[in-house]
């Protein structure tokens, strides 16, 4: 399950204390502004890169350009979800059980999580493919190739949670909506529990782990000892293209580091919400899902949704030539313009 899949049924959240009340409240308030910042930066990212004629042809920005619009429709979908949530109100009729299902289990906020988490392994994929594997990228690694993965993860993260949660979901006798509770019994709920927690985070995590692992191993072996680098710089008739190739092994050095710290948030942020919830869910421990501790695991993941724009601007620097261009309307030197210029394919 997501986040939020053990969280008792609506009917029972709603009480007087104090405490979580006011946790309510400021979740409400994180979650409303972790959202606008996570629109407003992600719409950032697509712009820019697709007003570089140059950025958005290349195909590991097809995939940063997805990944932006991701997390841009995972931001809009946490403010609508923060907005328009359960009132308490009693539910009677089928559209109260459609809107029970399909839209207070936050299918569609959980599902494109699981979508960027994918698209993520589909970039680094890409990178894995480029480095590890570049004659058969350069050959094989084809647009069309790109555009059917980005189709698949945008279908799979809401397909997934569809499948597991509308029969978990309904309205009780007493006419309120629970979620994620109704199960044949507890040992279905902890398999699809692990289950889900496999498949969106560990099973990621293992493949993110392995590529970059394999990455850097190649790239250590690829290293040419000082003496010959130089030999080949004082050649009289390579000078130009020693300096764009230099350029070039810059931007795909930048651009593996910039999504090294890309995979490292998604990490970073969705560890706390999902070793709390495995071991919930392996009886390890008894879990409190209105508690402040796991209120904080559920803001470090939607924190996933909007850090990633703050990296581009930081580290990419790709992304800074073209934005420096768009916005500064600065000309740039020749250095700059083949760094922007540069296909880290």
């Amino acid at each position: 399950m997501n986040v939020t899949s053990a969280l008792p049924p609506t009917e029972n959240i709603t009480n007087s204390d104090d405490v979580h009340i006011l946790t309510t409240y400021v979740m409400r308030y994180i979650s409303f502004l972790i959202g606008a910042v996570g629109l407003t930066g992600n719409t950032f990212v697509v712009v820019v890169i697709m007003s570089a004629s140059k950025m958005r042809k290349q195909l590991t920005n097809a995939y940063i350009i997805n990944q932006s619009v991701i997390d841009g429709t995972i931001s809009l979908f946490l403010i609508l979800t923060t907005i328009f949530e359960d009132d308490g109100r009693k539910y009677h009729t089928l559209g109260d059980e459609i809107f029970c299902k399909l839209w207070l289990t936050k299918i569609w906020l959980w599902g494109f999580f699981v979508t960027s988490s994918y698209n993520l392994l589909a970039l680094t994929l890409e990178r894995y493919l480029a480095v590890v594997h570049p004659i058969w990228h350069k050959l094989k690694m084809t647009k069309n190739k790109v555009a059917v993965s980005i189709v698949f993860v945008w279908f799979f993260g809401p397909v997934y949670n569809l499948a597991y949660m509308i029969p978990t979901a309904g309205i009780t006798e007493t006419g309120y909506c629970t979620v994620y509770s109704i199960w044949p019994n507890s040992l279905s709920q902890h398999a699809v529990g692990v289950l889900t927690i496999f498949i969106q985070f560990f099973g990621p995590l293992f493949m993110l782990v392995f590529f970059y692992t394999r990455m850097i191993i190649v790239l250590r072996r690829r290293v040419a000892p000082e003496g010959s680098s130089n030999s080949n710089r004082e050649s009289g008739g390579g000078t130009v293209q020693v300096r764009k190739s230099d350029s070039m092994a810059r931007a795909r050095k930048n651009i593996l580091k910039t999504l090294a710290m890309v995979a490292f948030s998604f990490v970073f942020c969705w560890t706390w919400n999902q070793i709390y919830y495995l071991m919930f869910n392996l009886g390890l421990m008894t879990g409190d899902f209105t508690s402040v501790f796991y209120n904080f695991t559920v803001v470090m993941v939607f924190l996933n949704c909007c850090i990633n724009p703050f990296i581009y601007i930081a580290k990419y620097e790709q992304f800074q030539k073209t934005m420096k261009m768009l916005f500064c309307n600065k000309e740039t030197n020749v250095e700059e313009t083949q760094l922007c210029n540069s296909s880290v394919e």
